[in-house]
């Protein structure tokens, strides 16, 4: 056999990614075996181009099948699999170098496992690496198995027990970017497949864990839980994809509501998964889901001693690294630690200045705690990208600290450019309402930005009427666009029409000048911006395969539809009215809206507007505290209250120190969450991290704590 590397492949209409692939790799393979299944664009044609040997085969169904065929017109001593999807990267070493290290390996090494990374999102955003054995001696007993997610490596195993070798090759995959996802319904094809090969062989526990990760890829935990349990109990962890089922096992009892079992099952294989990241990551998100974060520290300790071992495992980049620093910080925030908490993150950054999710709990940090020296050594020094600055400025002004901006002012340029309206709402805060005006009027009549703009005039106009002295001014009527017909009807006193028996069921609209479809459309434009403006720790919670979220947040899917559908009505008009600091009128509109509808609105805003509560004047936030009355007051949100509205109304009351009904209002949102618990057929569990402090700052005693009104501001985040 000819001493060098036989590169084989299968492809089906690869045209788009195969040049890609082949010009990657051609410099370091001797041959190109390829098999086509039946492509019906010009991949036969781009293969001859790189001089490929490709043998034409009927497809069917049977992935095994076609590798093997590749191997078995391989002519060189070892062999490289890639797919088409994927690319070689590049290495120090020349092709003869790397040919004299493989030949003069041991003769027990009959393969090499190599790195594959998945670049995820929809431009890589995400990564998550593997090990896979894709180089190999040139061998007939050595063969691919199984239908679908076949594998060589349980061949070599069986010939060699010890004859895979770790290497530094690493291979780029593009296949799980979510347009090729969706052009080649790859989801759709492997459930087929799996359940056809399940037909033939039903015994496989491999087939079982192909069908487990589709489920559990879909967010079909139960069905996933159903397969991976008995595999969990069954498999000989030296199977090659052990380390996986124990984490998807894990993250699967999470989502369904059970972290102490999740937390059992990592516990159970810490010992002999020490060096696994993600595994242990995974347990600091559990103890933290449960309020220990003291013991969520220490698991990520190990995790970031682990996080040169990542590689070995089904692995999300950064694991060990700046996302173990992420949930570091996270954890010092539970425990009130800011100054640690800040330089968490702000390590996090100088590993990865793209981490959104640090630089979102900066802000968050800084907006709660009035800290932003900590934004302004993040900012200094690392080259943020322009998505962080555009960040910075949505943060700034949703938790109204305009003096942000003019700190920044010099590197804001272009996020501003990309944000026109962020200067005029800017003078809105820093009350020049004159020059603010002016500058919203430059935008009004652009087609991107118009409607918008509308809105915050129409915002400011009332906060002008809120100004003493121009009675004559608030006798006049204000234009209002149509996303504010509803809400401005409620300003004017005019009334609005409920749909549904109670007050957890309001569908507000104007009597007059919003019909059914401006209604809709309305209620559609409200959704895509508070979407838009959600922050990184609320996105976290549906993550990708192998990623480990943050902790949860307790508003966490908890406003029913009915009420969220009426809380997103006037959700826009409302944060307008916020945004330009025309308090008064934002007040009223809550008040003319029943309770359960108030505590939803300001429950569905993002974190940082909140936050931005903070910076309302105390006359608004005694005026909030009205609304909560208390749990068995006559104004309670009725039977459909949520979790997040009650701990919102507690933390309310907090920040206005009034502890006995801030207290009252926690063991409140304790009974509500048991109940809905209860509910969904769920065991007790410990309460989520937000009511956890709630009912920890509300003991008697925990007033006199130094960082006590830190700690309470933060609770604005962790609704």
């Amino acid at each position: 056999m000819k001493h060098g590397i036989s590169l084989c492949m299968i492809v089906k209409d690869e045209g788009e990614f195969l040049a890609r692939c082949l010009g990657s790799v051609s410099e370091m393979v001797d041959e190109i075996i390829i098999v086509d299944t039946g492509s019906t664009d010009d991949s036969a044609a781009i293969a001859r181009q790189y001089h490929a040997t490709v043998i034409g085969v009927e497809w069917n169904g049977d992935f095994s099948q076609a590798r093997n065929l590749s191997l078995a017109a391989a002519s060189y001593s070892w062999i490289l699999v890639l797919d088409a999807d994927e690319m070689w990267m590049s290495m120090l070493q020349t092709k003869s170098e790397f040919m004299d290290g493989l030949e003069a390996g041991s003769a027990e090494i009959w393969g090499y496992w190599i790195k594959v990374t998945s670049l995820l999102g929809t431009s890589g955003e995400e990564r998550v690496t593997d090990e896979v054995c894709r180089l190999f001696r040139n061998d007939p007993r050595i063969a691919f198995r199984g239908r679908i997610h076949e594998e060589v490596a349980s061949s070599i195993l069986a010939l060699m027990p010890q004859g895979i070798h770790h290497s530094e090759i690493e291979v780029v995959h593009y296949g799980y970017l979510d347009e090729v996802i969706a052009a080649k319904q790859k989801d759709v094809r492997n459930m087929r497949l799996i359940r056809l090969a399940l037909q033939q062989t039903p015994d496989q526990p491999e087939l079982f864990y192909a069908l487990a990760a589709e489920w559990f890829q879909q967010a079909r935990y139960d069905e996933a839980l159903r397969l991976l349990l008995p595999l969990l109990a069954g498999l000989d962890p030296a199977c090659g994809y052990h380390s996986d089922v124990v984490l998807k096992t894990a993250y699967a009892w999470r989502e369904l509501g059970q972290p102490e079992r999740a937390l059992s099952v990592v516990e159970t294989w810490a010992s002999m998964y020490g060096d696994y990241p993600d595994l242990l990551e995974l347990a600091a998100v559990l103890e933290m889901d449960q309020g220990r974060a003291d013991n969520a520290l220490d698991w990520l300790k190990q995790a970031k001693s682990a996080a040169s071992t990542a590689g070995r495992y089904t692995s999300v980049s950064g694991a060990g690294t700046y996302r173990s620093l992420t949930l570091e910080g996270v954890a010092h925030e539970l425990a009130g630690r800011w100054a640690k908490a800040e330089a968490a993150y702000a390590a996090a950054l100088m590993i990865q200045p793209s981490n959104g999710a640090a630089w979102q709990r900066l802000l968050l940090l800084s907006a709660a705690t009035g800290r932003p020296q900590a934004i302004a050594v993040a900012a200094e020094g690392v080259g943020l990208p322009p998505l962080a600055w555009q960040a910075l400025v949505s943060a700034a002004l949703a938790a109204h600290r305009p003096e942000w901006l003019l700190r920044h002012a010099a590197a804001l340029g272009p996020a501003l450019r990309v944000q026109p309206l962020a200067a005029g709402l800017a003078l809105a805060q820093l009350g020049e309402d004159a020059a603010a005006s002016a500058s919203l009027q430059l935008w009004r009549v652009q087609v991107q930005h118009g409607s918008e703009a509308e809105l915050a005039l129409w915002a400011l106009g009332h906060k002008r009427q809120g100004v003493p002295g121009r009675h004559v001014v608030a006798r006049q009527r204000v234009a209002a666009p149509e996303a504010a017909r509803a809400a401005e009807a409620l300003l004017r006193g005019e009334g609005v029409e409920v749909a549904g028996g109670d007050a957890s069921c309001i569908a507000v609209r104007a009597r007059a000048g919003l019909d059914e479809h401006a209604h809709v459309q309305a209620n559609v434009k409200m959704r895509a911006r508070l979407n838009e403006q959600a922050s990184v720790h609320e996105q976290a919670q549906s993550a990708p395969q192998g990623h480990v979220p943050l902790p949860r947040s307790s508003a966490r899917r908890a406003v029913p539809a009915p009420a969220a559908s009426a809380a997103m009505a006037l959700l826009a008009p409302a944060q307008a009215l916020a945004a330009v600091g025309a308090w008064p009128a934002w007040l009223r509109l809550l008040q003319a809206l029943p309770p359960g509808c108030a505590l939803a609105l300001l429950a569905a805003l993002p974190p940082a507007a909140r936050c931005g509560l903070l910076r309302a004047p105390a006359r608004v936030r005694e005026g909030l505290l009205a609304l909560c009355s208390s749990p068995g007051g006559a104004q309670q949100p009725l039977a459909g209250a949520v979790p997040a509205a009650a701990l919102l109304a507690g933390t309310l009351a907090l920040l206005a120190g009034r502890q006995s009904l801030a207290r009252d209002w926690a063991e409140f949102a304790a009974r509500i969450t048991a109940r809905h618990a209860a509910a969904q057929g769920r065991p007790a569990k410990a309460p989520p991290p937000g009511l956890q402090t709630l009912l920890r700052l509300t003991a008697p005693g925990a007033a006199t704590a130094p960082t006590f009104q830190q700690q309470c501001n933060m609770l604005l985040v962790y609704l």
